[in-house]
């Protein structure tokens, strides 16, 4: 392992034993995970993310999502210089098998690293609803509804898809907890306004 590692920093002798490509995925290897270390470092110590989207917008997996990021090229840089330095000198694989191997491994920590990074965005992204959906849709009192004029309650309802308990008046009698109910009226305080079905 040491003498691995002295290998890795003595680019003469590295270029003697293994060739050019040997020296190009230690220089991809060294500097990949020197940028990934730094990432990690200002994310943990700093809590900045520190990733920028280069927009490869073309790939729609939704807004604000490019595979291409800077996380996911650090990855690549990383998962391709120690693929390649492990299928050429561990594995005493040819130059085109070990830029195979390389070329895929990279690719595959790229694509992963692009994933996970939209998988995290969604999970902090704004969701946005219009009450305006409602209307027409039958839902459940979610609490009793006074009599119209004399007060508020709140229904459950599907509001753009997604099942919300938002504030309700009644347009006629009270309407007890748990009972089904027809919006048909919202009003533009985001007020819904319900009858008994």
């Amino acid at each position: 392992m040491l003498d691995f590692l002295k290998l890795l920093f003595d680019w003469k002798d590295l270029f003697n034993i293994a060739g050019l490509d040997a020296v190009v995925y230690a220089g991809m290897a060294l500097v990949g995970t020197a940028l990934f270390a730094i990432r990690l470092a200002f994310a943990l110590l700093l809590g900045i993310d520190g990733d920028l989207d280069l927009d490869v917008e073309d790939i729609d997996h939704g807004a604000g999502f490019g595979m291409v990021s800077i996380f996911s090229i650090t990855a690549f840089l990383m998962g391709s210089g120690w693929a390649g330095l492990a299928a050429q000198l561990e594995w005493q694989l040819g130059n085109g098998w070990s830029a195979a191997v390389a070329g895929g491994f990279g690719t595959f920590l790229m694509v992963l690293a692009s994933t996970g990074m939209f998988a995290a965005k969604k999970l902090t992204r704004e969701v946005t609803y219009d009450t305006q959906t409602a209307a027409g849709k039958i839902g459940t009192a979610y609490r009793a509804i006074p009599a119209k004029g004399e007060g508020s309650g709140e229904v459950r309802v599907s509001i753009s898809g997604r099942s919300m308990v938002v504030s309700a008046i009644s347009a006629g009698p009270a309407i007890a907890a748990f009972a089904d109910v027809k919006v048909v009226e919202v009003r533009d305080d985001q007020t819904l306004v319900v009858e008994p079905v």
